[in-house]
C-alpha cells in the first residue's frame, strides 16, 4: 500500500478544499490541456487526478494509473517528500507523474499594492502554520530529483488585466482562511487588512500577473 501521506481525506489543520478550488480556478485550464496534450495520447490510460480528492473510487494499489496529476497538493498538505513517495507508487512502470504547484514570487500588482501584498504574505504563513507551503513550487524540481525522477519543468504567470476576477483571489483566500488569519491578525486586524486590500484592488488602473504555476513531470521507471 503506498504511503497514508497521500492525502485522501484532508488533515483537521490543512487549508480547506476550498482554498485548492480557489487555486485552481479555470486560468490554469489551458497551460495543464496544453502540457497533457504534447505528453501524447496513451491508449487505454488509467489517469487520476488528485486535485481535491475527498473520497470515492480511488485505487490505491501500487502502480494502478499510467498518469498521476497532483495540483496544489504539497502546497496544500506539505510533507512533500511523503507525498511525493506515495503519489510516485501509484505511477505504473513507464508512466508519468505529474505535479502542478505555486511559486509566489511573481504575484504582484502594478501599480504597488502594499495592503494586498502584505495579505499574501499572511496567506503564505496560515498555510505553513497549517503544515502546508503555498510557495511549493519553487522547490518543487529539487523536491522530485530528491525522490530520484529525472523532472522536467515549464512555468507560466499570467498578465491580469483591469477587472479580471483573478486578481481577487487574495481577498478570497481570506474568506476561506478567516480563522487561522484572525489568530495571527485578530479579528479587527483582519478586517482592517481585507478592507486596504479591496480598496487597492478596486482601483481602477489595476493590474497584476498571477503566481507561477510550476509543472513538473516525469516517468517512472521501476
Amino acid at each position: 500500500m503506498p504511503s497514508p501521506a497521500l492525502t485522501l481525506v484532508p488533515d483537521a489543520d490543512a487549508p480547506s478544499s476550498t482554498a485548492s478550488v480557489d487555486l485552481a480556478a479555470r486560468i490554469w485550464a489551458l497551460p495543464t490541456r496544453t502540457l497533457l496534450d504534447d505528453l501524447g495520447p496513451i491508449a487505454d490510460a488509467r489517469v487520476l487526478l488528485v486535485e481535491d480528492v475527498l473520497g470515492g473510487a480511488v485505487d490505491l494499489t501500487p502502480g494502478a494509473y499510467d498518469l498521476v496529476h497532483a495540483r496544489f497538493q504539497l502546497s496544500r498538505f506539505g510533507r512533500p517528500a511523503e507525498q511525493l513517495a506515495a503519489l510516485r507508487s501509484l505511477v505504473a512502470p513507464g508512466g508519468v507523474l505529474l505535479v502542478e504547484e505555486p511559486d509566489l514570487r511573481t504575484w504582484t500588482f502594478e501599480p504597488h499594492a502594499p495592503a494586498t501584498t502584505h495579505l499574501i504574505g499572511r496567506l503564505a504563513q496560515a498555510f505553513s502554520a497549517a503544515g502546508g507551503d503555498l510557495d511549493a513550487g519553487r522547490r518543487l524540481p529539487s523536491r522530485l530529483r530528491a525522490a530520484g525522477l529525472e523532472p522536467r519543468v515549464r512555468t507560466h504567470a499570467i498578465g491580469l488585466e483591469t477587472g479580471h476576477p483573478y486578481l481577487r483571489l487574495p481577498l478570497d483566500l481570506a474568506t476561506t482562511l478567516a480563522g487561522p488569519l484572525a489568530d495571527v491578525l485578530g479579528h479587527d486586524g483582519l478586517d482592517h487588512l481585507r478592507r486596504s486590500a479591496t480598496t487597492e484592488l478596486l482601483e481602477p488602473r489595476r493590474r497584476g500577473t498571477t503566481f507561477t504555476l510550476v509543472q513538473a513531470w516525469a516517468r517512472v521507471e521501476r
